[in-house]
């Protein structure tokens, strides 16, 4: 990855892992349904990430890779969040 790939993927990952703690955040502070809103807004999230990988790659950017990297990752941790979000 080149430099400017790397400074992609960071921001990408931060805008991400900052939706998914304000979620948490949510789904902690809120009454029992408000983990509702992890169960229907993390896969959203995830989908985005999707479209944008599947659009890249049909456009055959060299970014798709950056997307393909935080799509895995926040299907890798969903459940893990999931469980977060309801321990509190």
């Amino acid at each position: 990855m080149t430099k400017i790939s790397k400074i992609h993927l960071t921001v990408i990952s931060i805008i991400n892992l900052t939706l998914i703690l304000k979620m948490i955040s949510i789904a902690w502070d809120g009454n029992d349904k408000a983990i509702i809103l992890v169960i229907f807004g993390y896969p959203a999230l995830t989908v985005v990430n999707a479209l944008v990988w599947l659009i890249l790659r049909l456009l055959k950017r060299p970014e798709f890779k950056i997307y393909k990297i935080t799509t895995l990752g926040l299907a890798i941790l969903f459940i893990p969040t999931l469980i977060a979000s309801s321990m509190y």
